[in-house]
């Protein structure tokens, strides 16, 4: 905010401005800039735990499909072990009908073992299966947060350089006073009249130009607004004026001293310029305007199932199986949900609010 020591004489000229400028003084309120930035940064480190959460689920799952595809080839193995164990047995019983006395005890020991291997292993399949089903579980709402973060934080950097505009909108109609002096030089064929004009005008010149220097030196971003300043109207206006003193000085020198009032009405667009955004975040009741609030209208979507096991595809994006719960923005998006031995149910919802699509999966024709 431009600040400056405001003179009796023109504090009774202007109520109404110095009035609102000193209840603004008093007032301390938080930039709502740094304030969506401290929340930018929060929702950094809560997408990176996530990440970190989801690589180490993902780490996980693959040693988890390792040890499966293991446990099948020990499997096979224990099989053909088991096999050739019963296939001994089988010898051993045929040849105790011609021999009494054939061992038996020590085939069926060998039978008994492998089949125990083999029951054992496929016990560790099982629990090893359940443990991948939960993993993938885990991964499929992981996958879910992240993205309803990612989403979160989107909308966060959107509400931000919303606030960037306003503020530097404020900014940009701060009312000032300038005290500036000017000394030009009168031609001898002006008369007194012209040349106190030419003075007044000159000095109102030079006030208008060390305000507008002021006011971007004391812009919040003023280096980034400074860069793009080329074809921005500030539309800076003497609002109320004051002669301190003028007069001759020398020959041909007349010299003006003078306070004066002024505040920028900037063109409508002239933040946006000036921090290099789309014109959209400007412009107020326009149909450009209408068209972003719709975009970022949200919604709580969920979509469930009559199957277990099944695969959620929501705009070409996998999220797991069913159920589903994620954050859409309003309009239409592409569902699919698809299972091995079932018909893939595809379809394009219109999402306009909260909303549950329900799914019954129907077994294929030639399964």
């Amino acid at each position: 905010m431009i600040k400056h020591r405001l003179p009796a004489l023109l504090l009774a000229l202007s109520p109404v401005w110095v009035s609102a400028s000193v209840y603004a003084d008093e007032v301390t309120q938080v930039d709502p800039v740094t304030a969506i930035d401290e929340k930018i940064s929060t929702k950094q480190s809560e997408i990176d735990a996530i990440a970190s959460e989801f690589d180490t689920e993902s780490s996980m799952l693959q040693q988890l499909k390792n040890d499966q595809a293991r446990l099948k080839r020990n499997g096979d193995e224990l099989d053909a072990k088991r096999n050739r164990a019963k296939s001994a047995l089988d010898k051993q019983y045929s040849r105790l009908l011609e021999d009494p006395e054939t061992d038996l005890i020590t085939f069926q020991k060998q039978y008994q073992d492998a089949w125990a291997a083999v029951k054992q292993n496929q016990s560790e399949q099982l629990s090893n299966q359940q443990a991948i089903a939960e993993s993938e579980m885990r991964l499929s709402q992981l996958k879910q947060k992240q993205a309803r973060l990612k989403t979160e934080y989107t909308n966060l950097e959107e509400s931000k350089i919303e606030a960037r505009v306003k503020r530097l909108e404020a900014e940009l109609r701060e009312s000032a006073v300038v005290e500036t002096s000017y000394k030009t030089t009168c031609s001898t064929t002006m008369t007194l009249g012209e040349c106190s004009s030419q003075g007044l005008h000159l000095t109102k010149q030079k006030a208008v130009k060390t305000f507008r220097a002021q006011l971007l030196d004391s812009l919040s971003e003023s280096v980034i607004a400074k860069q793009n300043l080329s074809g921005v109207e500030l539309n800076i206006h003497v609002q109320d004026s004051q002669i301190q003193r003028a007069g001759f000085e020398g020959n041909s020198e007349y010299f003006t001293q003078m306070q004066a009032q002024l505040q920028a009405k900037p063109e409508a667009v002239a933040a946006c310029k000036m921090l290099n955004v789309s014109s959209r975040y400007c412009l107020q009741g326009a149909a450009e305007s209408k068209s972003s609030k719709q975009s970022k209208a949200w919604a709580n979507v969920t979509v469930r199932s009559d199957q277990y096991n099944d695969s959620v595809t929501i705009n070409g994006i996998n999220y797991g199986s069913t159920p589903v719960e994620i954050v859409l923005p309003a309009g239409r998006h592409q569902v699919t949900v698809a299972k091995d031995g079932f018909e893939s149910y595809n379809r394009v919802i219109t999402v306009n609010g909260n909303d549950t699509v329900w799914v019954k999966l129907r077994p294929n024709k030639d399964s």
